[in-house]
């Protein structure tokens, strides 16, 4: 029987997801204490669905649309986990809501942010295991990774979705 010391897939993505649910919160509490006093003028909104749950994936691109259409701030979408599928521009195109179907898929509103100065970022090891990776990712969207959310996230207003 061959011995493998490496960690799974799955249990390295729940490490992540766990050790950036806790830095979120911690974030979204430093965050909402910033908006109160009206001094936050970064959003970031950090969308962990794609294609398994386009409800939420739709939900997340809406919410950046809505932060960058009332010009609160400048607005950062990163994708993580499932929502790494969002930087891959034939996923995307697929990815619809039933519920917020009217506001278009997930590559109509990718498109409606960046033509509107928002900024994407996707977590490297994420965008490989979705297939966005090469002339499959938007060129517009940076490889960012935990460092990057770490860095930014205590002077921004976050929403997780």
């Amino acid at each position: 029987m061959e011995k493998n010391d490496g960690i799974s897939r799955e249990d390295f993505l729940k490490g992540v997801g766990a050790g950036l649910g806790a830095v979120t919160l911690g974030g979204i509490m430093g965050g909402q204490a910033f908006a109160a006093q009206g001094e936050s003028k970064k959003y970031i909104v950090v969308i962990t669905n794609g294609g398994n749950n386009p409800n939420r994936a739709i939900l997340g691109l809406l919410m950046a649309l809505t932060a960058q259409d009332k010009g609160f701030g400048a607005v950062h979408v990163w994708m993580t986990l499932e929502g790494a599928e969002l930087a891959d521009k034939n996923k995307a195109d697929r990815i619809d809501s039933p519920i917020f179907k009217k506001f278009g898929n997930a590559a109509e509103l990718i498109k409606k942010l960046k033509d509107k100065g928002a900024t994407f970022g996707v977590c490297p090891p994420c965008a490989e295991y979705a297939g966005a990776i090469g002339s499959e990712k938007y060129d517009f969207v940076e490889k960012q990774g935990a460092d990057w959310l770490m860095k930014n996230i205590a002077d921004a207003v976050v929403a997780w979705m």
